[in-house]
């Protein structure tokens, strides 16, 4: 039978057995090396803490470390205090944690009962019916962590099963006097209403309440306003579809309003209608049916996008958006040749080896503009890139933030194009200006593991390289490089020692490694602090130990 995890268990607590086990079996423990055995018969001969981890999780019946680890974090929810649980819960409507809040409410249900704001959470309609009962004030009194009122908490709570009573819950609260036109601004003066919370979608693609139609029409019946500019924002960004320009449209006709999405000023760089704003999005992210809807409903097919200021049928052709740049001539859009930079970009995007090569001879500033080979690269278009160097363009050509080519394809994940960068010269290394980091940062922070493998071999990026446990290279460039064990970052000022790998055996891994090549545990931080306090603080126990002893 598994070992049952005791309510008290800690990740800290599991980890120093783990650390106990290793050194019994370093000693030539008889009996440790039987237990290993027996929780993994395929341990190697020489274990290192990640195979004593994974039999430890192993013998609590988990498939992994991590596994085990997640069911710790499940007792850990579990013995926070009620006002911590009750935060978390509430916290996952506007980018709390959310994989969190779901656990909490899956252990305990009780929670809905805490106050207003988790009753309509949880969708539990007899809690609502009795607080309202027993104080009609709460109905629109803001509160709980994000300070929210309940219709709020309603359309935004996306736990599961509190769909099942929302509508029911949200009748109760209108008919008891909850504003319909509730929001809260996301602190960049942006109105977030109840409206928008049901529809979801926009920046991080959130989801759509389970029954955000029936709910919408509850709303706009109580006098929900259905010229919503943040969810018309958010429908614009994500999928080609037009069900809830449909809706929101459909019902300020009904209202007679509809001269809004004319009329209102929207916008970017340049201000304008909102039906000029949307066709501007659908045809950057090429959305060919939202922009015939937005064209049908009087868009200007002549206009000019909100954020670059070129004209639309420019934007889509420079972004190789051809059917785009058909439909908007089919509605108007002038057919102006194009000329110059515009004219270079969109024959790349369109293979014409020819033109562009032509383009690029009469204007020889062409290939000193970054925006051709950035673009093609957030959007792995390895064709356009290998053309743009095949005409002469830089494979370092830069924007005004020092972007280039090799960042913007680790942004949009393109493997491909990294790989053509990094063989036709692409300095690995050099930062942006804004946000620093060179290409192996990129691939850290973006989580692009295969890219930094592509990269590794190309790198003098020390910090990075330790921190994802490159280590092949690593060692090979401090063999040949000592001093970078302890150069400190141009811009951060943060060392190798000071970015370890979050696994615990690959910081202990990379630490050794380090000291080895004369890293020196001694430096601090710019806030005082040492390699081991940084790594002790990240539960990096192992590693911590091998930083104080040298």
């Amino acid at each position: 039978m598994p070992k049952r995890l005791s309510p008290n268990a800690s990740l800290d607590k599991l980890r120093n057995t783990a650390k106990r086990w290793l050194k019994a079996l370093r000693a030539g423990d008889a009996t440790a090396r039987a237990r290993l055995l027996a929780a993994y018969p395929k341990a190697p001969a020489e274990p290192v803490l990640r195979d004593v981890q994974h039999a430890l999780a192993r013998e609590y019946g988990a498939a992994d470390w991590s596994a085990l680890k997640a069911a710790v974090a499940d007792l850990a929810l579990g013995r926070l205090g009620r006002a911590e649980q009750v935060e978390i819960v509430l916290r996952h409507c506007w980018q709390g944690d959310r994989t969190a809040a779901l656990r909490l409410a899956a252990r305990n249900p009780g929670l809905a009962r805490e106050n207003i704001y988790t009753a309509v959470a949880f969708g539990d309609l007899a809690e609502v019916d009795r607080l309202l009962r027993e104080d009609p004030a709460l109905v629109n009194t803001k509160g709980g962590p994000l300070g929210w009122e309940p219709l709020l908490y309603l359309a935004y709570a996306r736990l599961p099963g509190g769909d099942t009573h929302s509508l029911a819950i949200a009748e109760r609260l209108l008919d008891r006097g909850a504003d319909p036109k509730a929001w809260f601004d996301d602190g960049w003066k942006n109105p977030f209403t109840a409206l928008c919370g049901i529809i979801g979608l926009g920046e991080g693609d959130k989801a759509t309440h389970p029954r955000a139609r029936e709910f919408a029409a509850l709303l706009f019946a109580r006098g929900a306003d259905p010229y919503d500019t943040q969810a018309l924002y958010n429908t614009s960004i994500t999928r080609d579809e037009t069900g809830w320009n449909e809706l929101l449209w459909s019902e300020c006709e009904r209202q007679g309003v509809t001269q809004k999405w004319r009329d209102q000023p929207y916008g970017g760089r340049f201000m304008m209608s909102m039906l000029d704003y949307l066709l501007g999005n659908a045809v950057a992210y090429n959305h060919l049916k939202r922009a015939e809807w937005l064209l049908q409903h009087g868009a200007n097919a002549a206009g000019i996008h909100s954020y670059s200021g070129r004209p639309l049928r420019e934007e889509a052709l420079v972004y190789g958006h051809g059917a785009m740049a058909a439909l908007l001539e089919r509605h108007g859009a002038p057919a102006v040749p194009l000329q110059g930079q515009a004219a270079f970009e969109a024959a790349c995007m369109l293979l014409d080896r020819d033109t562009a090569a032509a383009l690029a001879r009469a204007h020889s500033e062409c290939l000193g503009n970054a925006a051709p080979m950035i673009a093609a690269a957030r959007k792995n278009r390895a064709d356009v890139v290998a053309l743009l160097l095949d005409l002469g363009m830089s494979p370092d050509v830069m924007d005004a933030d020092e972007l280039r080519g090799i960042q913007a394809a680790i942004q949009g994940n393109a493997p491909t194009v990294v790989k053509l960068l990094a063989e036709r010269g692409a300095d690995i290394d050099r930062p942006t200006k804004g946000v620093g980091g060179g290409a192996l940062g990129f691939a850290a922070h973006f989580g692009h593991r295969d890219i930094a493998e592509i990269l590794a071999s190309r790198s003098r990026d020390a910090i990075h390289l330790a921190y994802l446990a490159l280590a092949d290279r690593l060692r090979e460039l401090l063999a040949a490089e000592p001093k970078l064990a302890n150069a400190p970052d141009p811009r951060y000022g943060i060392r190798p020692l000071f970015c370890l790998p979050d696994d615990e055996a690959q910081a202990a891994d990379m630490a050794a490694l380090l000291l080895a090549h004369g890293a020196d545990p001694r430096l601090t931080s710019k806030e005082g602090e040492t390699a081991e306090q940084v790594a002790r603080k990240r539960g990096l126990d192992e590693a911590a130990e091998l930083l104080r002893r040298t």
